[in-house]
């Protein structure tokens, strides 16, 4: 885990990515579940307080002999980008299906590369124009063939995904060199105080003796393996790999969601739903390979980028 260390292969990190991906696809689906239980925020709060104390207990002297003052402000914006995401995400699975969210929740690679133009003084490759038209294609026919249908659930979605790209292209920018125990640690605590704030907002103080059995472990399921775990993975991976080449691997997170909801919820989509599906993991793929051809293209020659 040591930054230090040397490098391992890029299939190594992207392994990585993909199991985060794998419990995060199962977690769209069976916090949908569980939301019959415990109130979204309520979860998400709970869900990271744990997490924190977890990086706490086991990487406390580690967290503290390694975090630096320089990193507390990057990694607190990426944390409210992060908290952002996953609040928008956990509503969203309130008002549409656990399928259209995870679909909708994976765009981020669409839109990071728009992003770059302002944050990392990037040019935008006209390329780049043609997958947002297949996906704005894929969610015309995934709503049904008409946007009538496109509700709150699919806007907070949207909204998750555009949270997640601000993370991406940040992370880029100004968290190579941190710490991975550091950046999950931080992330963990300003996404509790985040959700907390919204949950007394938004639901009220909750009856904790009400929360059933499958809210409680539907806790215990997000805060080990789609928070420690997953947070370990994905920062362990990003401080190796581009942005490009981590949100081409994510593109495998709806399609766990598609599955995982078709056996746990028992979601069932038509065929336009299903060609609309496509379209849109075909623009988020299409995407992503502009993307590592372009973060491919200086590595020949910009020592730093061989890690």
């Amino acid at each position: 885990m040591d930054r230090l260390k040397p490098a391992r292969s890029p299939v190594f990190y992207g392994v990585l990515l993909v199991l985060e991906c794998l419990m995060w696809g199962i977690s769209n689906a069976v916090s949908k579940q569980g939301f019959a239980s415990i109130p979204p925020m309520w979860c998400l709060t709970l869900r990271y307080a744990l997490s924190t104390v977890l990086f706490l207990a086991l990487f406390g002297k580690r967290f503290f002999s390694r975090v630096r003052k320089r990193d507390l402000m990057p990694c607190v914006l990426v944390s409210l980008c992060t908290a952002a995401a996953f609040m928008f995400g956990f509503l969203s699975l309130v008002y549409t299906t656990a399928t259209n969210a995870g679909f909708f929740m994976a765009l981020a690679v669409v839109i990071a590369p728009f992003l770059s133009v302002p944050l990392l003084k990037e040019k935008l490759d006209l390329r780049q124009i043609l997958p947002v038209f297949i996906v704005v294609a894929g969610m015309y026919f995934i709503c049904g063939g008409s946007f009538s249908s496109f509700g709150r659930g699919e806007l907070l979605a949207l909204l998750s995904s555009l949270s997640t790209s601000f993370m991406l292209t940040l992370s880029g920018k100004f968290l190579k060199d941190v710490d991975a125990i550091v950046l999950c640690t931080i992330q963990c605590a300003v996404c509790f105080l985040c959700c907390l704030a919204a949950a007394f907002l938004l639901e009220g103080m909750p009856v904790f003796s009400a929360i059933g059995p499958a809210g409680w472990w539907l806790v215990l399921y997000l805060a080990l393996g789609c928070t420690f775990l997953a947070y370990l993975f994905q920062n362990i991976a990003l401080m190796h790999v581009s942005p490009a080449f981590g949100a081409l691997t994510w593109c495998t997170e709806p399609l766990f969601t598609a599955v995982a909801a078709y056996f746990i919820l028992n979601e069932r989509m038509d065929f336009t739903a299903c060609c609309g599906a496509g379209l849109i993991l075909a623009g988020i793929v299409f995407a992503s390979v502009l993307e590592l051809k372009k973060a491919k293209q200086p590595s020949s020659s910009d020592p730093m980028q061989q890690r």
